[in-house]
């Protein structure tokens, strides 16, 4: 398109009348598509999706604005085509709002996504098929990823941009950057597998030889929890997919295991009286689970530093409540009765105990 061809244009077309309807054409445009549009879309939200979720007024107002540059393009097409515009003119107009309704969609979609992946939850919980707050955050991400290449895309073909070219440059920068991002590629293929196997949630504990703490999110590089001191931890994904990783959010019966050792001077009459004393016990301490869970006292190995026993004791909901509790009255009673008993413990700084 020439500039010349579109000053002859002007100079032939725009007298006294032909400007006043172009003035006036636009006003009407602008007072149509900023005002209307949401005047009529307003109204459509308040009749029609009164009795839905607040999900479904909130998209037809997001609506509001590329419907607003659809009113523009058919505005100032007829407006064109009532000035007999140069056709490259039109073309390039058109080029112009097509980016604009294409952009608006792309900002709209962009924050849509998160708000239709939760209703798409609330939905699963009630036809049975649940998605994880953990999986909601993946596609999510992934979702306003592949949203953003596709509008990218749209708008060069809009523009009459070889696409195949740009793919084969795309592709050698790309082996390139793959080559240069190795890491995050792992940390990217960890995070789907994270995801697929589904070994944790968001808000469950867990811990792994280099990590421990709550799991606040994850994202296509990394995870991030909050330990217990209140922290912020985040971790790579390659890592946690490399490592056994134990879920203390869900363990079906919590317990507590402990381990002592008794002085090889202990009798076996001793030891007898001892682990039926802690039986005993653990049938009558309601921090205990003693009618559904059969409870371990044990003596698995007689080692140098003494006689091993380990005591192994599902909780009740009320001593999972408060496990450290639990531990402390358990221990109690066994020095107790290990006192009562006359038996003592071995002097080694033997043994670890843990839950």
């Amino acid at each position: 398109m020439k500039t010349k061809n579109i000053l002859n244009w002007i100079e032939v077309t725009f007298d006294w009348q032909n400007l006043a309807i172009t003035v006036a054409s636009l006003i009407i445009m602008g007072l149509v598509g900023h005002y209307g549009v949401r005047f009529v879309m307003n109204k459509w939200s308040k009749h029609h999706f009164k009795h839905f979720t607040t999900s479904a007024p909130l998209i037809i107002k997001a609506l509001a604005g590329p419907i607003t540059v659809i009113v523009y393009t058919v505005g100032m097409n007829l407006l064109f085509a009532y000035l007999q515009a140069p056709r490259g003119l039109v073309i390039i107009t058109n080029q112009v709002l097509r980016t604009w309704i294409l952009i608006s969609f792309g900002v709209i979609l962009y924050h849509l996504i998160p708000l239709l992946m939760e209703t798409v939850t609330k939905v699963g919980k009630h036809k049975r098929f649940e998605l994880s707050a953990i999986m909601r955050s993946f596609l999510t991400t992934l979702l306003q990823i592949l949203m953003v290449v596709v509008i990218i895309f749209a708008i060069l073909e809009t523009w009459q941009i070889n696409i195949s070219g740009l793919f084969a440059g795309v592709g050698l920068t790309g082996l390139a950057v793959s080559m240069a991002a190795q890491d995050q590629i792992k940390n990217f293929l960890g995070g789907a597998v994270i995801i697929g196997e589904q070994s944790f949630s968001i808000g469950d504990k867990i811990e792994s030889p280099s990590i421990q703490g709550t799991v606040e999110d994850i994202t296509f590089r990394s995870t991030k929890l909050r330990t217990a001191t209140g922290a912020l931890q985040v971790v790579p994904n390659s890592t946690l997919a490399n490592e056994p990783i134990t879920n203390d959010s869900r363990v079906d019966v919590p317990r507590i295991t402990l381990d002592y050792y008794l002085d090889v001077t202990t009798s076996d009459e001793q030891v007898s009286a001892l682990r039926q004393r802690i039986l005993d016990f653990l049938s009558k301490d309601e921090r205990f689970m003693a009618k559904h869970m059969e409870y371990q006292v044990k003596i698995p190995e007689v080692v140098n530093q003494g006689i091993h026993i380990q005591v192994n004791g599902p909780l009740s909901p009320q001593g999972a409540e408060n496990g450290d509790d639990a531990k402390a009255i358990l221990n109690l009673n066994v020095m107790k009765a290990a006192q009562t008993l006359h038996i003592k413990f071995a002097k080694s700084d033997a043994g670890e105990t843990g839950v």
